[in-house]
């Protein structure tokens, strides 16, 4: 017996399923997610948060209060390498502090000309409970303790069966779609039967020690946020969590010579962390204990029919940079609005197909940035990056798919520097304006609609888009931008930024990426977007 009727099931309570529940719920989409698990996450993973999730962030309105979980971070930097951490020279530690400050600013600088948010350090433990906050306070439903037993879909929807994991109770409901959220291990990807592509593990296996110890005596607050332990007895990384007394301690093993996960008692950890700090009388209190593996893993499909993968589900990498849940949150924010609008029967069910187009190439991207990144670690700053830029790879890539239409152009794309200059495919570029009294980013007039940018004398496009959006039952939202008009801008001029005339226009989609563009006006504005609008929805 079937007991509910759901549009979307979210396996998975991690960063990625989490942010899909909020998405879908911004597009007024209901859902309900399971995780296996009571609760939140209890160990420290996934640090780093780019300044593009961010910006997918700030579009749920929770930047500020990931920024406040993130200040204890704030100002950590940069690395240094010592034999034990009694160890450490001040003089030494306050010159390479000093080197990493000047890097620092000169990387925050390049932030801020590309992005309104900035890059944010706040662990999965800190930032699972905000995005679960805002997701009771929203439309949806969500269960802890909850697994996935088994599923079946066809032509009109998925069967899954699922069990409370506490009372055993079994509940077979029903759903449109699936989404995928339920990790590297996962279960769903695995019924698909969908092969994965990659090298394994490439970076070596660990044990990831979190613990807390006072450490004050030889580190001070807000220095270095990777200490790398040279002593070969117990080579590893020391991070801090909390920029006083909680940290992870990262151990290798080598599973070829016999060595497991289970051989790392609590005892045993105690005597690696003393060794690694060089104090044989410190008080330690072990929080968890987590094997880990630095892997290049991808799923060659990301869409099965009526499932989609998304998160470590769809691709594993390593952690070098950073990237491995950024690029999860962006498989959600991206998957998010294309199954609304096929819910609310604005698109035709082959958008969905675009998800993987897109997504499957920048997890390629960016796990291959990400491996060499690694490498080149490994090897000691022998650079194998193959002139791929950073910021071109944190928002720089270039969506090719029906969802985009593309300009008549001999122009390749480049990764080897970063490059948003409006180009269909592409992050819509930002700058400040002043809208309704407020100085704002023209990111943050996206995220719901459709949105056309526009020149400020704007009102053929603007009537154009009014019957549009009528006869396809599509909200655009359009803005005139220019010295006066709907938005003013500061300093830059969004022709210029945005590489078109007064007269053109810019159509961009709720995720952020720009759909299509016309640099000069339109003899019909009206059949144009018409085109245009089916073209990417139908």
């Amino acid at each position: 017996m079937i007991h509910k009727h759901v549009p979307v099931l979210i396996v998975g309570g991690g960063l990625s399923g989490l942010t899909s529940a909020l998405f879908l719920a911004r597009h007024n989409v209901d859902y309900l997610l399971i995780e296996k698990h009571t609760g939140t996450a209890i160990h420290p993973k996934a640090g780093g948060i780019t300044f593009r999730t961010m910006e997918i962030f700030r579009q749920l309105g929770l930047e500020a209060a990931i920024r406040t979980a993130s200040e204890p971070l704030d100002n950590i930097r940069g690395r240094i390498a010592v034999e034990t951490i009694k160890s450490i020279d001040p003089e030494k530690l306050e010159t390479a502090e000093n080197s990493q400050k000047a890097l620092e600013k000169e990387r925050i600088e390049n932030f801020e000309k590309v992005s309104p948010s900035k890059p944010a350090s706040c662990y999965q433990i800190e930032l699972e409970p905000i995005l679960l906050q805002a997701a009771k306070e929203g439309k949806g439903h969500i269960r802890y303790n909850t697994e996935l037993i088994e599923y079946q879909q066809g032509d009109l929807g998925v069967t899954p069966t699922i069990i409370n994991r506490e009372t055993g109770t079994k509940e077979k409901i029903r759903s449109d779609y699936l989404v995928a959220a339920d990790g590297a291990k996962s279960t769903i990807r695995q019924h698909t039967k969908i092969p994965t592509t990659g090298r394994g593990v490439i970076g070596g296996h660990y044990i990831n020690i979190y613990f807390q110890a006072d450490l004050s005596r030889f580190l001070k607050p807000s220095q270095f946020g990777w200490i790398q332990i040279l002593n070969p007895e117990v080579f590893g990384a020391l991070i801090t969590v909390n920029n006083r007394d909680e940290w992870i301690y990262h151990v290798a093993y080598n599973p070829t010579n016999g060595e497991s996960p289970e051989d790392f008692s609590e005892e045993r950890c105690c005597e690696i962390l003393k060794k690694a700090i060089g104090v044989s009388n410190l008080d330690i209190v072990i929080f968890s204990i987590l094997p880990w593996a630095a892997a290049e893993q991808t799923a060659t499909r990301f869409q099965d029919n009526r499932v989609f993968l998304i998160g470590d589900a769809a691709h594993l990498m390593p952690p070098a940079g950073g990237f491995g849940s950024n690029t999860g949150i962006q498989d959600a924010h991206n998957l998010a609005w294309k199954l609304a609008a096929v819910i609310h029967k604005q698109a035709h069910s082959r958008l969905l197909q675009t998800y993987h187009d897109e997504r499957h190439y920048a997890a390629e991207v960016t796990t291959e940035y990400a491996s060499n990144l690694l490498f080149s670690v490994i090897k000691k700053g022998v650079s194998t990056l193959n002139n791929m830029d950073h910021l071109a790879v944190t928002v720089g890539y270039k969506y090719n798919s029906t969802a985009i239409i593309e300009e008549n152009s001999d122009t390749t794309h480049r990764m080897d520097q970063l490059e948003l200059n409006g180009r269909p495919g592409t992050r819509a570029p930002h700058m400040w304006l002043r809208y309704q009294g407020k100085r704002i980013s023209t990111l943050d007039l996206i995220g719901e609609n459709f949105v056309l940018f526009t020149g400020k004398d704007n009102s053929p496009w603007r009537t154009a888009a009014r019957n549009v959006s009528s006869h396809l039952g599509v909200p655009i939202n359009v803005y005139g931008i220019g010295s006066q008009g709907d938005c003013v801008e500061y300093e830059d001029s969004w022709e210029a930024l945005y590489d078109v005339t007064s007269q053109g226009a810019v159509l961009i989609r709720p995720d952020g990426f720009v759909a299509w563009r016309t640099k000069e006006g339109a003899s019909n504005p009206h059949l144009l977007l018409k085109q245009v609008m089916a073209s990417i929805l139908w």
